[in-house]
């Protein structure tokens, strides 16, 4: 069970962090906000920083497999999304906890990026987001955190 809860966890993390941020359309619309515009004025540095940004997502890729296929990514991402959404069951925490643990904080650290619609510019490449969004018990998951733990809820 750990195995398959690590390789879920794994592909969330390796997914919407660094090819749907960093190597879709969706760089434009939240790394480049997000993270380069605001680093220098000077559009070398900038250029630097987005070029460094894509190369060190693509690498972490390709440590995993020869070729970094979006669909193939896509599919295992929601497989993911699947084994947490099985994991959950119809607890509020994971595990059937009393109260959110750091397994909880890890995947609403995920999800919530995917689910935050004020993040940069907004998603242009949304095939991830919405592949979450189907998991009614993970999106409710993640918006009982952000009720409990940020009081503006956003």
């Amino acid at each position: 069970m750990g195995t398959f809860i690590a390789k879920a966890t794994w592909l969330m993390a390796n997914i919407s962090q660094l090819y749907t941020v960093y190597l879709s359309p969706n760089f434009t619309t939240i790394a480049e906000p997000l993270y380069i515009l605001p680093s220098s004025r000077n559009p070398f540095v900038r250029l630097t920083i987005s070029r460094e940004l894509r190369l060190a997502a693509e690498t972490e890729l390709l440590k995993f497999s020869s070729i970094i296929n979006d669909e193939t990514l896509y599919n295992q991402a929601d497989e993911a999304f699947a084994t947490l959404e099985t994991l959950l069951d119809k607890d509020d925490w994971f595990f059937g906890a009393q109260r959110p643990g750091l397994f909880d904080a890890s995947v609403f650290a995920y999800t919530h990026l995917l689910l935050d619609e004020q993040l940069g510019k907004g998603w242009v490449d949304t095939r991830l987001r919405d592949a979450l969004t189907t998991r009614t018990r993970l999106v409710t998951h993640r918006d009982r955190i952000l009720a409990r733990y940020f009081e503006d809820g956003s």
